[in-house]
């Protein structure tokens, strides 16, 4: 099942998507019923309503209709991710977040994408998110590690939301919610160790911990996200993530995109994962899939992922930029560097970013529509062409029913500089896929 109407032609995807006992909702703006952007009702930006306590109140209140009307609602939210312009709005975010879920948030995933990054200008931010069906044969249950720092007072989000056979954690940089980033090189001895490292091991440790009291293992990562402010930092990070969940050929990692996101709550943060792990039984367990695959990371690049993942009917696959050989630069398939304005370069690379896709599901025995929810990376230039990508994406989808979700994440580095791993691609795609889509 699927629903239509306010994405109101921002977002090429229906409001949900469901399948199984979850339903994953598409990317909300802060838009009326016009699709117009809110706007505070006060006669000065100082005085009474704030912008962000506006445009918060209008995509929380999107998200309550959009979850009744897929089966759903707030109670049974398992996870959202917040993505703001600004982290100084963050609280008035909070106090309107609290008011609509009370005392049983969802776990939350919050990234800063900086100024002026949203696809619509005076956009603050926008909202996605997976619940669980009211008719779900599964419960949820709220995890909060007793010996990991407590996040309910500073970000009112739970350490995890567990909905079998799934766990989806809230994405907390290396914070005490006390002090600060509380690990990191001493002062006195600014060449001995790594900062990234250090928050690394941090958050992983207590990510252990969490997944621990929820009943399986941080190796049990289903799919991941990388978030980091200065790609200079992924070889730290990666490292230290392959000790955590383990590589070739003694474990196997998820699968993953590694994106630059502008900033966190937290200053000098570096790096936080956004996860999904698995809860092992009879009927799930993590198997990679190397089908309809042309490279694999961990024997082209020695970065610590894997490209396909299924778990029982589940299917993830890890993020997509259109690179016909990760082992070669100059594979990076795009308009000619000397006749830019003749092609699209997204749409060029969209198409060829979902080929790859495909040629993965198909490998796999799926299709186009088996996809139920797809993440969308953009930089500053695929904003500026943003509506290129919608025309592909329209194209390709065009004789399927139901769409997958859509979320659209803008990604950049604190520098200003792209949130891709490396210059040429402008669109990274991350799907989940499921078996008969449904």
């Amino acid at each position: 099942m699927s629903t239509k109407g306010s994405t109101q032609g921002i977002v090429p995807a229906p409001d949900s998507r469901r399948a199984g006992d979850f339903i994953f909702i598409s990317s909300i703006y802060p838009v009326d019923d016009t699709g117009q952007l809110v706007q505070p009702d006060s006669l000065s930006p100082y005085v009474g309503q704030s912008a962000m306590e506006a445009q918060s109140r209008r995509v929380l209140e999107l998200l309550k209709q959009i979850l009744e009307a897929s089966g759903s609602s707030m109670d049974n939210a398992l996870k959202a991710e917040v993505y703001i312009e600004n982290a100084a709005d963050f609280y008035e975010f909070k106090l309107v977040w609290k008011e609509f879920f009370g005392d049983n948030p969802p776990a939350r995933t919050t990234g800063v994408i900086g100024p002026d990054e949203h696809i619509l200008p005076g956009c603050l931010l926008n909202i996605h998110a997976v619940a669980l069906a009211n008719d779900a044969t599964v419960e949820r249950e709220v995890i909060n590690a007793p010996d990991v720092p407590s996040s309910m007072d500073a970000e009112h989000a739970p350490h995890a939301v567990k909905a079998a056979p799934f766990v989806f954690p809230s994405a907390f940089p290396a914070t005490d919610f006390e002090t600060g980033v509380p690990v990191g090189r001493k002062p006195n001895f600014p060449n001995y160790g790594s900062d990234a490292e250090m928050q690394a091991t941090y958050i992983l440790e207590n990510m252990s911990k969490v997944m621990e009291a929820a009943g399986t293992s941080i190796k049990n990562a289903f799919k991941s996200q990388f978030h980091e402010t200065d790609l200079q930092n992924f070889h730290d990070t990666d490292g230290v993530w392959a000790d955590f969940m383990g590589a070739p050929p003694d474990g196997l990692s998820p699968t993953r995109s590694s994106m630059g996101m502008y900033g966190f709550l937290v200053p000098d943060a570096l790096f936080a994962p956004n996860l999904m792990f698995m809860i092992p039984d009879d009927k799930h367990e993590k198997v990679e899939t190397q089908k309809g695959i042309r490279w694999h990371p961990e024997a082209v690049r020695k970065v610590h992922f894997t490209p396909g993942m299924w778990v029982g009917d589940w299917l993830g696959l890890a993020g997509q930029g259109s690179v016909a050989d990760f082992a070669d630069y100059d594979s990076i398939v795009r308009t000619p560097a000397g006749l830019p304005h003749y092609w699209s370069d997204i749409e060029i690379q969209t198409d060829f970013t979902m080929e790859l896709i495909r040629e993965q599901l198909t490998g796999n025995g799926l299709d186009l529509a088996d996809i139920i929810d797809a993440r969308i990376y953009l930089v500053e230039s695929a904003r500026r062409d943003y509506r290129g990508f919608v025309r592909a994406w329209d194209q390709l989808f065009e004789p399927i029913d139901p769409k997958p979700s859509m979320s659209i994440i803008s990604s950049n580095q604190t520098s200003g500089t792209s949130g891709m791993m490396f210059e040429g691609p402008v669109i990274e795609i991350d799907v989940i896929a499921k078996k008969g889509g449904k």
